[in-house]
């Protein structure tokens, strides 16, 4: 369980980076969805091992002062938001939408399609188990999702198990 949130992490510093460096090379803001300051199972983790910052603008219901509080599943909010305006790097977020389609259109549509998703909210202890002990909010699975080389983005559902490949560009 220790090796998995590591590599959690990893990928999620990693596509920070990426992120904030497309962001920079387009002149587009960087808009990270999940505080960094919180919100994952080991807390502890978080105090110590900062795996990514906060973007230009970061969006998370129960973020810090930092953050912008959104509710991701407020259509009205992401309006607010011009079109093709951001980078977007997400965090397992979306774990908590509850129509993850309609999130999805949003992100792409802010992006202009440059999204990076760590997911990492995926696996059969987290999908039968764990997710149980740490919020009675969610509603998916998140797998990873890279813009640069994904077509699909996937992910779950928890309460029926229905696996979704989206097709992000199109949406």
């Amino acid at each position: 369980m220790v090796q998995i949130v590591f590599e959690r992490y990893k990928l999620t510093n990693a596509f920070f980076q990426d992120a904030s460096d497309i962001s920079n090379e387009k002149g587009k803001k960087l808009l990270v969805i999940g505080d960094p300051c919180g919100g994952t199972y080991f807390q502890f983790v978080t105090k110590y091992f900062l795996d990514y910052g906060h973007g230009d603008v970061t969006i998370d219901l129960f973020g810090c002062e930092k953050c912008t509080r959104m509710d991701i599943n407020d259509m009205e909010a992401w309006s607010t938001f011009e079109d093709d305006s951001f980078v977007v790097m997400e965090t397992g977020t979306l774990s908590f939408s509850k129509d993850i389609r309609k999130v999805l259109t949003q992100i792409k549509r802010i992006s202009g399609g440059e999204f990076l998703s760590a997911g990492s909210t995926h696996g059969f202890l987290w999908e039968n188990f764990t997710h149980k002990t740490y919020d009675k909010n969610l509603n998916y699975t998140i797998y990873p999702f890279d813009f640069r080389k994904d077509f699909l983005h996937k992910s779950k559902s928890l309460h029926t198990k229905e696996f979704f490949e989206i097709e992000f560009m199109k949406l």
